[in-house]
């Protein structure tokens, strides 16, 4: 490779390094997923960045002779979508914030070279896709769930399926979402994306490659599963498959699928005939060139500052406990805290975590949980992996917002393991207003913290259903009147 012909190629890897590097946080959370032993979904990943790193090589003639027309379109979609990814960061929603990490890229590049570049770009950016968490296993899950149920009722043995529980006669089988088939799916589209780009095939065509591999990666996992459940029932459960592994089974499997794959796929499309090799037009001038690079990288580098100095510029706020509002006036008074209660919370980080119990004259009791971060972050936040208000002893059963004296809130139906049933209200306090949406609150705050620190809360009532939940609703009314909540 000429240095001077393929400069284009080197200042691209520079904006990807910057991407990297500047917006780490979404990198950092990638890595971790490709490096998940436990969920396996995405180990994938490396092999991924390998593949979008060659595809971007490939092309480098066709970089190196684009002409360089920077984009102010693609500038101002770049700095929205770093507002947005911002905003992401800040209210902690990672489904949203790493997938705008490679359309950050992207648009980079776009902005600083032109849409013809852009284009050439498309295809390695969209690939990397295959490596990003934007792929969810519950579709699949529950489809697996319905096939056995299905094949099982034919085939044997007798069996009883609860949710994503399969009872046979000597032995359980769970459906976890590990058991969805997700990782042969990505797998397996990634494959069938790469085949028709090598081969050139129009979309239509490609089309069709992803929906044969996408059935046969279906099938694939079927097969797995009830493989298992069959070994399981004729070794009364002492399989290999069943007492160690049977992911490996599963790739074994999935590779047969490849060999039909690569069987059936030339049958969907001919293979266009490579075009003839011309000479590559010259691309722009250095100094167009240089210009774009140096816009595209100023503006992946001073939203992330600025919004960095807005939030240093203005003091922390004082702590804010929404329990602290409350002042519950009679019949309520203030009672001593069940230790041996089944609710508990799980607030991970937070900088304050109240617990009161109040009761009535008669035998209502109510529980109070007020929850209180100064700055929310990953792994420290009201909404998250490490934060559940129900914690590990009791189990949601129905859900809706419901209004009151004191405004809204919202309930959930909840049991704990002996099946008795309690009713929970809450609702979010993020910079003096109440929210009772999650994802409406983690926005809210991501939004309030592009320029400062918005301290966010978490005010929660438990009460028992003695007699039914209506009356346990009928005493959370009456205890958020007196409580002076407004």
């Amino acid at each position: 490779m000429q240095p001077g012909r393929y400069v284009r190629l080197y200042w691209i890897a520079a904006l990807a390094c910057g991407v990297a590097l500047v917006y780490w946080p979404s990198t950092v959370f990638l890595r971790q997923k490709w490096w998940d032993k436990a969920e396996l979904t995405y180990t994938h990943g490396w092999l991924i960045l390998v593949i979008c790193i060659a595809l971007v090589v490939r092309s480098r003639r066709e970089l190196a002779g684009a002409p360089v027309h920077p984009s102010r379109l693609a500038m101002v979609a770049l700095a929205l979508a770093i507002l947005a990814w911002l905003i992401a960061y800040r209210a902690s929603i990672e489904g949203l914030e790493v997938p705008l990490q490679p359309l950050i890229f992207w648009l980079a590049v776009t902005a600083a070279f032109g849409w013809t570049v852009g284009r050439v770009m498309l295809f390695p950016v969209a690939y990397f896709y295959f490596a990003v968490n934007i792929w969810y296993g519950t579709p699949l899950q529950n489809l697996t769930v319905q096939v056995m149920r299905g094949t099982l009722a034919v085939t044997g043995p007798t069996s009883s399926i609860v949710g994503d529980v399969i009872h046979i006669p000597n032995g359980t089988f769970v459906i976890e979402e590990g058991c969805s088939g997700l990782h042969f799916m990505i797998v397996g589209l990634a494959i069938a994306a790469l085949y028709g780009e090598q081969r050139g095939d129009p979309w239509r065509v490609r089309l069709r490659q992803l929906a044969l591999m996408a059935g046969l990666a279906l099938l694939a996992n079927w097969v797995r599963v009830y493989t298992v459940i069959e070994a399981g029932y004729l070794t009364d459960m002492q399989s290999y498959l069943v007492r160690v592994s049977h992911y490996g089974f599963g790739w074994c499997v999935f590779a047969v699928t490849l060999f039909v794959f690569f069987w059936l796929a030339p049958l969907l499309g001919p293979e266009l005939a490579p075009p003839s090799a011309a000479p590559a037009p010259q691309g722009g001038g250095a100094r167009a060139q240089l210009a774009g690079f140096v816009a595209a990288a100023a503006i992946l580098l001073a939203l992330p500052l600025l919004n960095a100095a807005l939030r240093m510029s203005r003091p922390a706020p004082s702590l804010e406990n929404p329990a602290d509002l409350l002042n519950p006036q009679p019949p309520w008074h203030a009672v001593p805290l069940d230790v041996r209660s089944g609710w508990q919370p799980i607030f991970a980080g937070a900088d304050e975590l109240q617990r009161h119990a109040f009761g009535s004259t008669g035998e209502e009791a109510v529980e109070v949980l007020g929850v209180a971060y100064r700055t929310q972050r990953q792994g420290a936040e009201l909404v998250g992996e490490t934060s559940s208000l129900t914690g590990d002893g009791l189990l949601t059963r129905a859900e809706q917002v419901i209004g009151s004296a004191a405004g809204r809130f919202r309930e959930a139906e909840v049991a704990d393991r002996a099946g008795a049933r309690s009713l929970i209200w809450w609702r979010y306090r993020i910079d003096g207003h109440n929210l009772v949406g999650p994802l409406t609150q983690q926005l809210w705050y991501g939004v309030n913290a592009l320029v400062w620190l918005p301290p966010a809360g978490l005010i929660a009532f438990r009460t028992a259903c003695h007699v039914d939940c209506a009356s346990a609703r009928g005493t959370l009314q009456d205890f958020v009147a007196h409580s002076g909540m407004r």
